[in-house]
């Protein structure tokens, strides 16, 4: 986006920041009695004026003060100067990581609790998508002369099962060799690896004719199979206290996005696709339900890949200043404890 004339830039920041402290439209005596502008009253209302005229600011009613539309705060957003997060918060979130259990599934749905307790906004964890995971160890387990558990654990610590069904009756013996087959073949591997390396052995003429190969193949096949992943939501009822949900209709709204959490996933794909921060403001968001919100989110790391991401939700009118670091620095502190 390109820079605005220096003193538009000026008072559109400054509106911007009084707009965000008040939650109400911003008159140029406002402005002028509270931020230190240099310019006098009259100066302020024509650059209001032409801010107006640019798609910067919106005036409701024509007794009223103007208010930044969402192409203002696209502005801001592109235009804040990097700041570190604040000493207090950064002790916070280290206190918060050093006194939690190993459990990797606790320590992602605590982030959520976490971002929503010092950001007073919904906050929601994606967790790892399990094909960008390592595999640690596989075990196949007989339950019944035609299912097979293959039961699999990943870096991260977390446990996960799939049922196979299958004409053969295997007994325990015959799926122990298979298991250490696997775990031979597939330690190590990210799911996605791994899935690609059993396509291809199934290819290979062995796996043709060797019936064992074969059959612990197809059972590996079954960890690849990738379900939805889990998202922690929390603090939604802090959504609900700002001034800009008081309609009821778009409580329900935003109610139904947070409850329904696929309006979110896109964007989290998106952060973890990035591999960074998103913000996304607004009419920017595809889901509808989304258009008057803005999401904050990041991706956090295992080792050198992406694993999932984290984001806060609140008003177009949010404390950007303040979210950003925030999330910027969780995620990297996520990423750190589920390294430990």
């Amino acid at each position: 986006m390109d820079d605005l004339p220096r003193r538009q830039h000026s008072l559109l920041l400054a509106a911007i920041h009084e707009f965000i402290a008040t939650a109400q439209p911003v008159g140029s005596n406002q402005l002028v009695a509270r931020r230190s502008l240099g310019i006098r009253a009259a100066m302020v209302r024509n650059l209001m004026a032409e801010l107006n005229e640019s798609g910067y600011l919106l005036q409701p009613h024509t007794s009223a003060g103007r208010v930044p539309t969402e192409r203002a705060f696209r502005y801001f957003v592109d235009h804040l100067n990097p700041r570190p997060i604040r000493f207090a918060d950064r002790t916070q979130i280290e206190l918060h990581y050093s006194a939690l259990a190993s459990d990797s599934t606790e320590v992602i749905r605590d982030t959520s609790r976490l971002l929503a307790l010092m950001t007073g906004q919904a906050a929601l964890v994606m967790a790892p998508r399990l094909e960008s995971v390592q595999l640690k160890q596989v075990q196949l387990l007989r339950l019944r002369k035609d299912e097979v558990l293959v039961i699999f654990v990943v870096a991260t610590g977390s446990v996960h099962n799939r049922l196979v069904h299958t004409d053969s009756g295997y007994e325990q013996p015959d799926l122990d060799r298979m298991s250490g087959y696997l775990n031979e073949s597939l330690s190590g591997r990210t799911l996605d690896e791994a899935r690609e390396w059993i396509a291809e052995q199934l290819k290979q003429d062995r796996a043709m004719y060797d019936r064992f190969t074969r059959a612990a193949l197809v059972m590996g096949g079954a960890i690849a199979r990738e379900p939805s992943p889990e998202i922690y939501v929390e603090g939604s009822s802090n959504a609900l206290d700002q001034p800009e949900f008081a309609d009821p209709a778009k409580m329900r709204e935003l109610l139904r996005a947070l409850d329904d959490k696929t309006a979110l996933l896109d964007l989290l794909e998106r952060a973890l696709a990035q591999n960074g921060l998103v913000v996304s403001i607004g009419a920017e968001n595809f889901d509808a339900r989304l258009s008057s919100l803005s999401v904050v989110a990041s991706a956090y790391i295992g080792d050198t890949n992406p694993l999932g991401s984290l984001a806060v939700v609140g008003p177009v009118r949010m404390d950007y200043e303040r979210v950003i670091p925030l999330v910027t620095y969780t995620a990297r502190a996520l990423s750190r404890a589920l390294q430990h």
